[in-house]
């Protein structure tokens, strides 16, 4: 039985490998996709909800529905995808590409690179990120080291907290405060910055592995959950004891007993890490988050600081900010080592923004 996570099509025997999902940049910005996520294809290209292409390359994007095609059209560019179809009609020609445009979930979902080169918006993919970076214009200031554009006007009170503001992160997910720390042995942002475990090289693989961590904890499905799920997500936390993964596994027969189908992903910020004095790191995440099913609205989370006193409407998406711990248990030269702590918790510090409109 296939069922379908954020838009994949996912099998049980597939249920424990993490989605690749992929994070969008354009001109120095990061973009946020509207509702499910995209990912990268069997044929390693990335697809798009088509939504995003009219929200952020500026399209008109339609539907119709007896040809099972989607126009899309800006300026004199004319595209016509049909769904299922390795072949597209751009500005009355056809052309052959080495993907197609699917429906998944409801949502159709495009081929970006060969949409958006036709549209005239230049594309390259950060293999180390999973990251594509469209281009429109040259970029009017600096960057940071992953090319995103620093602000250097409308500041958050603790501006001084950090190495730099970006362009694309509201002052509201600066001023969220601190998790539990202690006041002297605390470091912040700006403070560990320059220090040499906190180089890009080693925040690299610790944003890899809380998205990793994310596309697990946050998808979850009782029809496919299985082991297997269990020992993923295990493998992506700092391992104490075997306990941990016994009450994973009795996380997963709860999963199966309350029919909790969960949607959701991590989008941790590099530039957003705080040391709370005691041993862990925090590494503040934007996330978007969604209970399609469940019967009881207990543990649906496998999360300690979970909620149970909170009420989740069923598929309404819930978007907000919180700070992942992050531990080793390695000295000396650590900083590759890092994963996410076995008490880390999307509910111990954390913020909701907004809650979108359900998806019928």
């Amino acid at each position: 039985m296939a069922v379908l996570v954020n838009g994949f099509a996912l099998t049980a025997s597939a249920a424990s490998k993490p989605p690749t999902f992929v994070g969008a940049m354009m001109d120095g910005m990061k973009l946020w996709f509207p509702d499910a996520q995209a990912f990268v294809d069997d044929n390693q290209r990335t697809l798009v909800p088509v939504r995003f292409v009219a929200e952020a390359l500026g399209a008109k994007v339609g539907w119709e529905a007896e040809s099972q095609s989607v126009p899309i059209q800006k300026d004199d560019q004319r595209i016509r995808l049909t769904i299922g179809s390795k072949v597209a009609t751009v500005n009355g020609e056809d052309v052959a590409f080495d993907t197609q445009a699917v429906m998944q979930g409801g949502r159709t979902f495009v081929p970006l690179r060969f949409v958006s080169e036709i549209l005239g918006v230049a594309v390259e993919w950060d293999g180390k990120t999973n990251t594509v970076l469209l281009s429109t214009k040259p970029l009017d200031g600096k960057t940071d080291p992953w090319g995103r554009l620093i602000r250097t006007t409308d500041l958050p009170s603790n501006a001084a907290d950090y190495p730099y503001i970006l362009a694309d992160i509201s002052n509201e997910m600066y001023e969220l405060a601190y998790p539990y720390h202690h006041e002297e042995r605390s470091k912040v942002s700006a403070t560990v910055a320059s220090q040499t475990e906190y180089s890009k090289q080693n925040k690299d693989i610790w944003i890899e592995r809380v998205k990793t961590f994310g596309s697990l904890w946050l998808n979850v499905d009782y029809r496919t959950i299985d082991d297997s799920w269990a020992q993923a997500l295990f493998a992506t936390k700092m391992q104490n004891s075997d306990g941990e993964l016994r009450r994973i596994r009795e996380y997963v027969s709860w999963v199966k007993e309350n029919h909790i189908h969960i949607e959701g992903y991590l989008d941790p910020e590099p530039s957003m890490i705080f040391y709370d004095g005691f041993g862990s790191d925090n590494i503040r995440a934007h996330f978007r988050l969604r209970f399609v099913s469940y019967d009881k609205s207990e543990r649906l989370l496998y999360d300690q600081w979970f909620p149970n006193d909170l009420s989740f409407e069923k598929g309404k998406w819930y978007e907000g900010y919180t700070d992942i711990q992050m531990s080793t248990n390695v000295g000396g030269d650590w900083g590759s080592t890092l994963k996410v702590s076995p008490t880390a918790s999307l509910f111990s510090n954390y913020m909701f923004v907004k809650a979108a409109e359900k998806d019928e």
